[in-house]
């Protein structure tokens, strides 16, 4: 869709928490990940406004952002000759609000395109701040808002935070560590304790790991990242009935089903898994608009081993990776290839599973029985929806996320690191372990294992 001229609003802003000094862990984690990508990694997007809103409450809005949470009025300094950048967090400043009048188009139409464009084009940390802002209006009548928001300033939970705090309007200050803070509390003596643990368990994994995650493909494909969408009703109903079954936490249980699927598919024994942990639980961290998650790191055996045996190895191996998943990444990397070097391996880490579920979700009322699980299957669906040769993506990252039908299984992937076919096959094995599990009261991975490979 070509889009009108947008009309644009200078926004003034002022708050607090202005200063300079390095980046905290969850940024230095979220700024790899932007260099290595190539994109500024943006959530959000396009949403209808509450009949009646005006723009101005619209820009009101975005002043409001930027004046209570310094993560969104952050500039970074980025070193001439690359490295880490420091952060700064701006006392006042200006920002711009867009916007769109949808003459004649669908307005809702519009305010997608616009998201696109926010999407597709790039952001120079140095001079813009992490946030994009645009209102739709048709006649003068705001209908549609625009947000994007870089994962480096707020991650999902961060998100959340901000949704809250815009409806709710709270006239007490932000509460808790906001990124200078964490820098500051990071490189104190409890901070580095923390981080001396954290490598010690990853050093453990990296010595006796297999050195890839999946079978390597002998060349990327082209185009070189894909992305693959699989949608189950039946999942969902059997990773209750497991979790019910074993008594472990949904998180585990999904765990020990996606480690499953992976030596299913590739024979990897053990499976190394990174689960992306938000770090919400951390003192500091609950209500905070920043990127805090970071990517843990658990060797789960599978090969043989019962179901209920593999739940309790991922729910131990779990229970690391989560209180050991706050860490300054530079040094992971920099522990991976000393240890690939010592090892003469080149070793890789990058599977990542992503729960987005609401742990909520599906709990209490009677449990599904075996027949509406099956009968769930035919529903299932797959598609790729994305190929492209840029932005790039991790080799594996799986999101999975409830919808109105069930689970959303979303591979990012780098056909450098696993093929399409093992993609597919992932997706598949994730379903079939779940409901071959949850459907026999005595399932056991050596029978299931010898069935896939049949």
């Amino acid at each position: 869709m070509e889009l009108p001229a947008a009309e644009q609003i200078t926004v003034a802003f002022e708050g607090p928490g202005a200063g300079s000094g390095p980046l905290s862990w969850g940024q230095i984690e979220s700024w790899n990940a932007v260099t290595t990508l190539g994109h500024w990694m943006p959530i959000g997007g396009a949403l209808p406004l509450k009949p009646g809103t005006t723009v101005p409450e619209v820009a009101d809005e975005l002043r409001h952002h930027l004046s209570r949470h310094p993560s969104l009025r952050t500039l970074l300094r980025i070193p001439a000759g690359g490295g880490t950048p420091t952060q700064v967090v701006h006392a006042s400043g200006h920002a711009v609000l867009e916007v769109y009048d949808a003459g004649t188009a669908d307005p809702s139409d519009v305010a997608e395109a616009v998201a696109g464009r926010y999407r597709d084009a790039g952001l120079d940390f140095g001079t813009q701040y992490p946030i994009r802002m645009a209102a739709v209006a048709r006649d003068g009548v705001a209908s549609h808002v625009v947000a994007l928001i870089s994962h480096f300033a707020a991650d999902g939970a961060g998100a959340q935070v901000m949704l809250r705090d815009v409806a709710e309007r709270p006239a007490a200050p932000v509460a808790g560590r906001q990124p200078l803070d964490q820098a500051r509390w990071q490189a104190s003596p409890a901070g580095r304790r923390q981080n001396e643990a954290a490598l010690r368990h990853f050093e453990d994994i990296l010595r006796t790991m297999p050195p890839a995650r999946f079978r390597t493909p002998p060349a990327p494909r082209r185009p070189r990242y894909r992305r693959a969408v699989h949608d189950s009703a039946a999942l969902p109903l059997a990773l209750r009935v497991l979790a019910a079954r074993t008594g472990a936490d949904p998180s585990a249980t999904l765990l020990a089903v996606f480690a499953m699927a992976v030596h299913a598919t590739c024979g990897v024994d053990p499976v190394v898994v990174r689960p992306l942990v938000s770090n919400r639980f951390r003192p500091g961290l609950a209500d905070v608009v920043c990127t805090a998650v970071q990517a843990g790191l658990c060797r789960v055996p599978v090969a043989g081993a019962s179901f209920e045996e593999v739940v309790a190895l991922a729910r131990r191996a779990s229970m690391s990776a989560y209180k050991l998943a706050y860490f300054d990444q530079r040094d992971l990397f920099a522990l991976v290839e000393r240890v690939g070097a010592q090892r003469g391996e080149r070793l890789g880490i990058g599977c990542f599973l992503n729960d987005r579920r609401n742990p909520s979700a599906g709990a209490g009322g009677p449990q599904p029985t075996a027949e509406e699980i099956l009968a769930a299957l035919p529903r299932s669906s797959w598609s790729w929806t994305v190929r492209r040769d840029a932005p790039g993506f991790e080799p594996m990252i799986l999101d999975v996320e409830d919808t109105a039908s069930g689970l959303r299984c979303t591979a990012h992937t780098d056909t450098a690191y696993i093929s399409p076919d093992d993609t597919v096959a992932l997706l598949h094995h994730l379903e079939r372990v779940a409901v071959r599990a949850a459907t026999s009261a005595q399932a056991s991975w050596r029978r299931s294992s010898s069935a896939n490979s049949a």
